[in-house]
């Protein structure tokens, strides 16, 4: 799914007042938000990996960022057996910006709403190996790191 597609289908979504995921999960969907300038812009860095991940595993990318800096993010799983979230840890606490378990596929543009770091983590829910097919394209001065 390109980009323009994403965030035309975003913005239909949230000028609807729908949630835009049924997986019941409480979250904010106002990052998912994009200016329409920066959509005809390339991406100032794309991370592109697969990532192998045993059964329970996780990894977490650190995305370094604030509230004039997108990431867009697109996860492929073989199976819906993968559980993802962005989150901070602002004061020594866990702050959870979104969720969602059991996906096959994500597609999740990302806004910080504060300078600071932030985690994308991925795990493998499911009993066997898995490979997630990760693409991350930055926009504006967001850092990208594995932890």
């Amino acid at each position: 799914m390109t980009t323009r597609i994403l965030f035309t289908l975003l913005t239909t979504v949230a000028a609807m007042g729908l949630p835009a995921c049924g997986d019941g999960l409480e979250h904010d969907h106002t990052d998912a938000t994009v200016d329409a300038f920066e959509l005809d812009a390339p991406a100032r860095q794309v991370i592109m990996e697969n990532v192998s991940l045993q059964p329970l595993e996780l990894v977490e990318g650190i995305m370094t960022g604030g509230p004039n800096d997108r990431a867009v993010i697109h996860l492929e799983a073989p199976v819906a057996e993968l559980d993802w979230n962005i989150h901070g840890h602002a004061g020594g606490s866990t702050q959870t910006v979104t969720e969602a378990l059991n996906q096959m596929t994500v597609d999740y543009v990302f806004t910080p709403s504060a300078q600071a770091d932030w985690w994308l983590l991925l795990r493998n829910s499911g009993p066997a190996d898995m490979t997630v097919q990760l693409r991350v394209e930055l926009y504006g001065n967001m850092q990208w790191r594995w932890q």
